[in-house]
C-alpha cells in the first residue's frame, strides 16, 4: 500500500468522521480525493464518491434519526424528484464526458464548490442566520413551498448523479432556507433523502458507464470492509458532534478543504485549457 493510498484512506475516513454532522456526507471532497489523489479518472471517481456518500449517509442517518433529529414527514415528499434527479445527472454527466471530455465535470464541480464556499461564509458570518428559531412544522408547509421543495430535490438528486457530490449541501440548505429548520434537523433529513437517492445513482451509473467492473477489480473485497466500517465512523462522528461538538466549530475545517478542492480544480482546468 502506497503513501497515496494511506493519505486517501485518511482523509476519507476524517471527512467522515467529521462532516456527516453537518448533513454533508462528505461528497465534495470525497471526488477530488479519489481523482486526484488515488489517481482514478472522472467516472469512476464519481461512482466511489457515491457508494462513500451511501456508507456515511446510513451511519448519520441513524445517529440523527435516534436522537429524534429528522423531519421523515416533509422529506420523503422529496424522495421521488431527487431518484429521478440522479438518473438525469447520471445521463447528462456520461453524455458531456463523451462528447466534450470530463473538464465539465470539473468545471461544473467547481462552480459548486464556490456557491458552497459562499454560502458557508455567509452562514459564519452571520448573514444569513438559516435555522435559528423552531423552525416550519410539517403541518405549517402549504402546498406550493412542498412543490418548490420537490423541485429543489431534483436539483440536488441531478447534481448527486452528475458529480458524485454537492446533494448534502444542497438538501441541508434547503432544508434550513425553506422551512427554517435548525442544523441537526436539516442534517439529519438531508441524510435520509441521500440514503434513499444514491443507490439509484449507483445503479445508474453501473448500467450507463460501466465503471462497476472497473472498480471490482481495483478494490475486490476490501469495497466490504469500507461498507463496514464507513457507517460506523459517520455513526460514531454524528453522534460525538450532536452531544458535544459545535457545528460552528467544524465548518471551520470543512471550508478549509472545500477552498483547497477548488484550487486543485482549478488548477487542472487551466492545465487542459
Amino acid at each position: 500500500m502506497n503513501l497515496e493510498i494511506i493519505l486517501a484512506i485518511f482523509l476519507i475516513m476524517a471527512t467522515a468522521f467529521l462532516f456527516s454532522p453537518l448533513g454533508l456526507g462528505g461528497g465534495v471532497l470525497y471526488m477530488p480525493i479519489l481523482h486526484y489523489i488515488v489517481g482514478w479518472d472522472i467516472s469512476l471517481a464519481v461512482l466511489g464518491s457515491l457508494m462513500l456518500i451511501l456508507m456515511v449517509s446510513l451511519g448519520s442517518r441513524m445517529a440523527h434519526m435516534k436522537g429524534g433529529y429528522a423531519i421523515i414527514e416533509i422529506g420523503r415528499s422529496g424522495v421521488l424528484p431527487a431518484l429521478l434527479g440522479a438518473v438525469f445527472g447520471t445521463l447528462a454527466s456520461y453524455f458531456l464526458i463523451i462528447f466534450l471530455g470530463d473538464f465539465t465535470i470539473k468545471i461544473a464541480a467547481s462552480v459548486l464548490l464556490v456557491w458552497v464556499i459562499i454560502r458557508t461564509l455567509k452562514q459564519l458570518s452571520g448573514e444569513k442566520k438559516l435555522g435559528d428559531n423552531e423552525g416550519m412544522a410539517p403541518d405549517q408547509v402549504t402546498k406550493e413551498i412542498l412543490n418548490k421543495y420537490r423541485i429543489l430535490c431534483f436539483i440536488g438528486g441531478m447534481t448527486s448523479g452528475a458529480l458524485g457530490m454537492g446533494s448534502g449541501m444542497l438538501l441541508v440548505t434547503f432544508h434550513r432556507t425553506l422551512f427554517s429548520w435548525r442544523p441537526h434537523y436539516a442534517a439529519g433529513t438531508s441524510a435520509h433523502i441521500v440514503m434513499m437517492m444514491v443507490p439509484v445513482g449507483i445503479i445508474s451509473h453501473l448500467i450507463i458507464d460501466g465503471t462497476g467492473g472497473e472498480l471490482w477489480r481495483i478494490m475486490g473485497y476490501s469495497i466490504f470492509i469500507i461498507a463496514i466500517m464507513m457507517p460506523l465512523i459517520s455513526w460514531l462522528g454524528s453522534r460525538m458532534a450532536i452531544k458535544l461538538i459545535p457545528q460552528r466549530l467544524l465548518t471551520y475545517p470543512f471550508l478549509l478543504a472545500v477552498i483547497g478542492s477548488l484550487i486543485r480544480y482549478i488548477l487542472d482546468i487551466f492545465g487542459i485549457i
